[in-house]
């Protein structure tokens, strides 16, 4: 083996190791390299980045190799997980969804979902992302950028998206439903109507039943919810997270109080008067938790400092709000975010209640929608699907064209901080536009409202819809939709199927006009898993994929005369003969109960048992009969023979 001196090398090794991740999450290294980066200074650090990065990269994996060498250790611990980055918007117009680089601010993957529903947003999770929409769950990966598969809601309400370790989730409050995607999809029963969910540091989903009052979590990867908290017969509340710990509101005793596994901790006063109707931001922003009073149009920022200690810390700050219609509040780092949809601007405030940005949204129909992501990032997207704001964890604001060509360099670009609590919208700088002295306009020539469009180069064709696969005796019949075609025409579709539980695929090409297809020379009572896939000059398109079953042949029993014999001193040849029986398509290696009858002696033998084969089938001779003129059949499980009319030999 090891020489001892190197087995206490790997030992101190292994300490240090452990003391650089205590290290790690003590001093929140990450946040604050993330920080650093995200500084707006970050270029004047150029060279001192340049430097040190190889050198910490280079150090890093160094340790992690010979670490996993020494001890044989290969799976990362969850301490180690990095947190999602990025956000990924859907866009109906382009049949696209698009990858949005939070930190460069601009669109780095894109990918064709065909079939995108208006109004439809997008959460990933570790491999995948996931397309939400009213009637489907479009299901793509984040690697091969393809479409994998398609899975139903189970209501039409549009559900609170959450992005966490574990997840991501689906909260459908009014349906009182959890739907947790994944590599196992699992719809989870809520018990009731629900508030806004939070999440907690560790992946677990809490959960607030408004009627009752019980407070639910659900842990990372579980399909169970327990609920070891109840506020206050009669009080109201939502919840949040201060820290790393579930915390409950409650808007009636105007408490704050830790949710445990024993129930609520104790109650600490807030210091103001909170209505029923407040909305609560989902962490805390810098130790305060933001409280909005859409009523009132103002917002609190209330001081958490107390909370354990069941004493009221620093006294509130009130912020004043603009005339408008906010959504809750949501948090990126320590600064907190509103959602005017009034005005169509976000707005957003430090943890001591100064207004750091007020940016107005591109006009665009429908409503927008507001994501925090694990990468403590807020994005706002537009309801067409052709922008993204990006609010930066330091309350930064950045406008990320979606549509735009993304190989141009940063799409987004910090939009400076207003002058006064409400600046408007903006309007473009005063002055005639150049002439177009291509076409010959000088500056008496109508003014230009809009550039021309770019066009976008053909991709290949999305994925044919309304896949379905039905059985005809044998065969499988395979019908579809036409795939979009995305600038070129489809050229041909391409079948291919394979046994469900393995084994060799075959596949056919049809041409771009084909809508079905006939698979024969299948194997009865086997799965095949079957896909089809468009093709045209750009390339292969998404596939779609279905599973169908080749049924095994219908049960059958067959009854004719076998060899002669003689039995005992009451059948004698030629009249006398085994009944000859024959079994089919019945399930392999298994017992069954043959039973004999007859018109002249019903129940003339009591049957026997005899077991199938590997293919379900059965051929044998046994109980002598010899009434001639008179038929003679069996039963094996509820199916009867045909009647056989019998005859001398």
């Amino acid at each position: 083996m090891y020489p001892a001196s190197y087995a206490r090398w790997v030992t101190k090794l292994g300490i240090s190791l452990r003391h650089l991740v205590r290290s790690w999450r003590g001093m929140r290294l990450r946040h604050r390299l993330r920080a650093w980066c995200d500084a707006r200074s970050w270029r004047d650090r150029g060279p001192l980045w340049r430097r040190r990065l190889p050198l910490v990269l280079l150090v890093g994996a160094s340790l992690a190799a010979v670490t996993a060498a020494a001890t044989g250790a290969v799976a990362p611990t969850p301490e180690l997980r990095f947190a999602q980055g990025g956000h990924w918007v859907a866009s109906p117009s382009l049949g696209q969804v698009v990858h949005v680089n939070g930190s460069a601010r601009r669109v780095d993957a894109r990918a064709a979902v065909p079939g995108i529903e208006p109004g439809s947003q997008v959460v990933q999770g570790d491999t995948s992302g996931y397309v939400v929409g009213r009637s489907r769950v479009i299901e793509f990966g984040k690697s091969s950028l393809a479409v994998e598969r398609t899975l139903t809601p189970p209501t039409d309400e549009r559900p609170v998206a959450i992005e966490v370790a574990g997840g991501p989730y689906l909260v459908y409050r009014e349906a009182g439903r959890v739907v947790r995607l994944g590599d196992s999809p699992a719809t989870i029963p809520a018990g009731g109507v629900l508030g806004e969910p939070v999440v907690t540091p560790d992946g677990t989903l809490w959960l607030h039943r408004v009627d009752s009052g019980v407070l639910c979590r659900l842990a990372a990867r579980t399909d169970r919810i327990s609920c070891p908290a109840v506020a206050p017969a009669g009080h109201t509340g939502a919840l949040t997270v201060v820290g790393k710990q579930p915390v409950f509101v409650d808007t009636a005793a105007d408490t704050l109080s830790r949710v445990t596994e024993h129930g609520l901790g104790r109650p600490t006063p807030i210091g103001l008067d909170v209505p029923p109707t407040a909305r609560v931001a989902p962490v805390d922003a810098g130790g305060r938790v933001a409280i909005l009073d859409p009523t009132a149009r103002r917002m609190q920022l209330v001081d958490a400092a107390g909370l354990d200690a069941g004493r009221t810390g620093a006294p509130p700050v009130t912020v004043a709000l603009p005339d408008g219609t906010y959504s809750a509040p949501s948090v990126a780092g320590s600064s907190v975010v509103l959602l005017d949809l009034k005005r169509n601007a976000v707005l957003t405030y430090n943890s001591a209640g100064e207004q750091q940005r007020s940016t107005p949204l591109p006009p665009e129909a429908g409503e927008p929608t507001l994501l925090r992501g694990e990468d403590e990032r807020v994005y706002v997207d537009g309801a067409e699907g052709r922008h993204v704001l990006v609010v930066d964890p330091g309350g930064t604001v950045g406008l990320v064209p979606v549509t735009g060509d993304e190989g141009q360099g940063p799409s987004g670009t910090p939009v400076p901080p207003s002058t006064g609590p409400d600046p408007g919208p903006r309007s473009p700088s005063p002055g005639p536009p150049p002439p177009d002295r291509s076409t010959g306009d000088g500056p008496s020539s109508p003014r230009r409202t809009a550039s021309t469009p770019r066009s976008i180069p053909a991709s290949p064709p999305g994925m044919p819809g309304n896949l379905r696969a039905t059985s005809q005796g044998a065969d499988l019949r395979v019908t579809w939709s036409g795939a979009a075609a995305n600038g070129a025409a489809v050229s041909a579709y391409q079948v291919t199927w394979v046994p469900a539980a393995g084994g060799t695929s075959r596949s056919a090409t049809r041409p771009g006009g084909a809508r079905s297809t006939t698979i024969t020379g299948l194997t009865r009572d086997t799965t095949y898993r079957i896909t089809v896939v468009a093709r045209n000059s750009a390339g292969r398109g998404s596939p779609a994929t279905v599973r169908a079953t080749v049924p095994p042949p219908p049960r059958s029993v067959t009854v004719s005369r076998g060899s002669d014999t003689t039995y005992e001193d009451r059948c004698h040849e030629p009249d006398c003969a085994y009944l000859r029986i024959v079994l089919r398509g019945f399930s392999p290696n298994t017992a069954y109960l043959i039973k004999p009858d007859s018109s002249r002696w019903p129940d003339f033998n009591p049957g026997a048992t005899r077991r199938t084969d590997s293919s379900g089938n059965l051929t044998f001779e046994d109980f002598p009969y010899d009434s001639v003129g008179s038929y003679v059949w069996v039963t094996v499980d509820g199916v009867e023979s045909n009647h056989h009319l019998w005859r001398a030999g």
